[in-house]
């Protein structure tokens, strides 16, 4: 804008000039009228032009002047924008500074009530108490326990301050709320199987602080469990024999086995030791009859034995040799044919079956050519 200015300036000093030496030309010679009437047509145009280049030169200072005001608002504006903002901040410091003031206050509070040093409260006896003592013989410990509710109790011979003449006293400073804090886990307990996977748990317990005076229990759990023992089991070894042809399901599945049409044959399979059922059907075809065996497992220890806890009955129904099958009125406990029946010797192939607790079982009736029977493993 200062430069147009000065062009301006310029350009009247030039009229100014032009005029100046209009006027000498005029004063010193005489001039034809013809040369006159032209210099005056050219002076005229060059005034002409000069009023062009000021207009010019005023409209171009307008807008400038224009934008100037403009700029000038608008740092106006940013300027009371940004007090604006500073102001905000200013005020948001200030409740910041407020709470954390309050904090601090709470925090020193908590601090100082930790330190027991009160306030007190006081407890007198009643008639009632009196009578309750005298009743129970109690001591004035106990006497005090009954009378502040038992919580952080001092007898008036304790000469704790602001009690006055109070026979028991309670520091209410003590009754702040503790909430419960984890303990440390303990060590894993027993795995609930030895193979074929099973279960261990551990536990903490919500005492480090445990929760008092209205304090928040412990929260999550304070048990958790993993699994143990995932490798597969050995499988178990059965001997089992009858008088005279046997079938062998296992879990439902009908086996196969040397011997099971030899009479006194004894068969061996393996089992899986995740079985569930052992279930059996022996068909007489005349004479002695009876069903004899034993489960062992890898090292030789008793799995089961054929006893009186097996169940046994003389019809067939559908789903018998199932873990799932539900054992009606025909099935009842097997009958224990006893020491003197011929199963029980040590000759044939009956002295093979290796557990010492084998019984020899059948039904309750002898006249039973095809009997069931069924045991569960686990």
């Amino acid at each position: 804008m200062k430069i147009s200015v000065c062009i301006i300036i310029c350009l009247a000093l030039a009229v100014e000039i032009v005029a100046d030496s209009l006027d000498t030309e005029l004063d010193s010679k005489e001039i034809a009228t013809e040369d006159l009437k032209d210099l005056l047509f050219t002076s005229m145009q060059s005034i002409i032009s000069l009023n062009d280049l000021v207009t010019g030169l005023s409209k171009q200072i307008a807008e400038l002047t224009i934008s100037s005001a403009q700029t000038t608002a608008k740092m106006e504006i940013s300027t009371a924008e940004t007090s604006i903002a500073t102001a905000s901040l200013s005020r948001e410091l200030e409740d910041l500074k407020k709470k954390v003031s309050t904090m601090n206050d709470n925090f020193t509070d908590l601090e100082s009530r930790k330190k027991d040093k009160g306030p007190w409260k006081c407890y007198h006896y009643t008639e009632s108490d009196r009578e309750w003592r005298a009743n129970h013989e109690a001591t004035e410990a106990e006497m005090c326990e009954r009378v502040t509710g038992g919580k952080f109790t001092r007898g008036k011979n304790d000469m704790v301050p602001d009690c006055g003449t109070c026979w028991c006293c309670q520091d209410q400073s003590a009754l702040i709320p503790v909430d419960g804090g984890w303990g440390f886990w303990s060590d894993w307990g027993e795995c609930s199987a030895e193979c074929d996977g099973g279960v261990q748990t551990r536990e903490r317990s919500c005492t480090d602080p445990a929760p008092a005076h209205g304090g928040v229990e412990c929260r999550v759990e304070g048990e958790e469990s993993r699994e143990c023992n995932s490798e597969q089991c050995p499988d178990y070894t059965m001997y089992i024999l009858c008088d005279d042809v046997l079938t062998i399901y296992v879990d439902g599945t009908e086996r196969q086995a040397a011997g099971l049409s030899t009479w006194n044959v004894m068969s061996t399979l393996n089992i899986p030791a995740s079985s569930e059922l052992i279930a059996v059907k022996c068909f007489n075809g005349g004479g002695g009859y009876g069903i004899i065996g034993s489960v062992q497992d890898a090292e030789g220890g008793d799995i089961l034995a054929t006893d009186s806890s097996w169940k046994c009955s003389n019809t067939l129904e559908s789903g018998w040799s199932l873990p799932g099958f539900k054992e009606g009125n025909t099935w009842r406990a097997a009958t224990d044919l006893g020491d003197g029946h011929f199963m029980m010797d040590q000759n044939g192939g009956w002295k093979d079956v290796p557990s010492p607790n084998k019984r020899a079982i059948w039904t309750d009736s002898s006249s039973d050519a095809t009997v069931y029977c069924r045991k569960t493993i686990k």
